[in-house]
C-alpha cells in the first residue's frame, strides 16, 4: 500500500485528502498530517493506516469535546452522550473522557455547583434539583453533597414561586380554583406538599 496522492479538500481547506494506491483513503487536518508524518510515495501497512484512523478519531472527538466546553459547563455523561450522538466510537469517548478529566476541563461536582445556581433563577423545589442533576448525570451522592452545601430555603423559594405564580391567577375569579392551580404549579416546581401548604395558606388568607 502506498500513498498516492495528498491534496487539500475543495469545500473544506481546513481538511487534507490522502489517497492509498489511488483512492480516497481518509481526511486528516494539517496537524494530523504532522503528526503522522504522511508523504506522497510512503509506503503503509494495513495496521498502521487502522492506528491513524483511531488517533483521528480521538483527536476528533477531543476537539468537539473541547468545543461544548468552550460554550459552557458540561458534565462527563453530557459530554459522552453528545460525542455518541455525533458518531464517535466508545473507545475514543473514553481517552477523551480521561483525557478531560487529567486536564481538570471536566468536573461533575462543579456542573452540579453550577447547574444549581442556574436552576434557582427561577425557584424550584428539591425534588426537581434533584430530577435534574440525576438526569445530567449526576450520581445520587454527589448531588446530595452539592445540594447540602447549597443554601436551599425550600420554605423561602416556595414563597418566592407561589408569588410570581399568583400574579398570573389574579384574573381567575373562583378562590378555590385558584388555589388548586397555584398548589398544582408548586407540585410540578418540585416543592414538598409540607412546603407547600403552609405557603399556600397564607396567601389565601
Amino acid at each position: 500500500m502506498i500513498i498516492t496522492k495528498i491534496e487539500y479538500q475543495k469545500n473544506d481547506r481546513d481538511r487534507i485528502s490522502i489517497f492509498i494506491d489511488g483512492e480516497f483513503a481518509f481526511g486528516v487536518s494539517e496537524e494530523l498530517l504532522l503528526k503522522f508524518a504522511l508523504k506522497k510515495g510512503q509506503e503503509v501497512e494495513p495496521e498502521q493506516v487502522k492506528a491513524w484512523m483511531a488517533e483521528k478519531e480521538y483527536f476528533e472527538a477531543k476537539t468537539s469535546a473541547l468545543n461544548y466546553l468552550s460554550m459552557r459547563v458540561h458534565s462527563t455523561k453530557e459530554l459522552k452522550d453528545k460525542l455518541k450522538k455525533k458518531g464517535f466510537g466508545l473507545d475514543a469517548i473514553s481517552r477523551v473522557l480521561v483525557r478531560l478529566e487529567e486536564l481538570g476541563l471536566t468536573d461533575d461536582k462543579r456542573f452540579a455547583e453550577v447547574l444549581l445556581r442556574d436552576k434557582l433563577r427561577k425557584p424550584i423545589g428539591k425534588r426537581r434539583l434533584q430530577q435534574e442533576l440525576y438526569k445530567k448525570g449526576i450520581k445520587r451522592d454527589m448531588a446530595s453533597e452539592v445540594m447540602e452545601a447549597t443554601d436551599l430555603n425550600a420554605d423561602a423559594l416556595c414563597q418566592t414561586a407561589a408569588e410570581r405564580k399568583l400574579r398570573s391567577l389574579q384574573k381567575e375569579p373562583d378562590k378555590q380554583k385558584a388555589k388548586r392551580k397555584l398548589i398544582d404549579f408548586l407540585m410540578r416546581r418540585g416543592f414538598e406538599w409540607e412546603v407547600i401548604r403552609p405557603v399556600v395558606e397564607k396567601l389565601f388568607n
